[in-house]
């Protein structure tokens, strides 16, 4: 049951991953005909989601490693350690971003250069902690 779990939040995790991606890659060329800011409203709740479930999962993997860590080789906790930390940065990126978005509306974002500049890192940042945490939960439950 736990393995049928972690494949179907990798799915998710890599699903979310590829949507925010693709939508950021084509978001330019629609912006004229088409209210994006919908559809990114939509993909926020789906990113707070994901974001949340890779906490968890990369916290977990921190502690575990942390525990085998005592002589064995560094290099699965500063693994664990990178992936923990830069899924808690984007987090804390996207939170202080969405809660602004929310709090003072559309407006926020009209000359906001800062808002932008991390809505971009996030985007970018967001599907790559996804697919690399969706594709680690895979193999782990693929493995036993």
């Amino acid at each position: 049951m736990e393995s049928i779990l972690s494949r179907l939040v990798a799915v998710y995790l890599v699903g979310v991953g590829t949507a925010v991606a693709a939508y950021f890659i084509i978001n330019p060329f629609i912006s004229d005909s088409f209210d994006v800011l919908s559809v990114w409203y939509v993909l926020d709740v789906l990113m707070v989601i994901a974001l949340g479930l890779v906490l968890v999962f990369n916290f977990s993997r921190k502690l575990e490693a942390e525990r085998a860590a005592e002589g064995a080789s560094a290099l699965p906790l500063l693994e664990a350690k990178t992936a923990f930390y830069l899924t808690a940065g984007v987090t804390i990126l996207f939170l202080h971003n969405w809660f602004s978005l929310l709090a003072l509306g559309e407006d926020s974002l009209d000359g906001n250069h800062q808002a932008w500049i991390i809505w971009a890192v996030v985007d970018v940042a967001l599907p790559l902690i996804t697919w690399a945490t969706g594709y680690r939960l895979w193999r782990k439950a693929s493995s036993g």
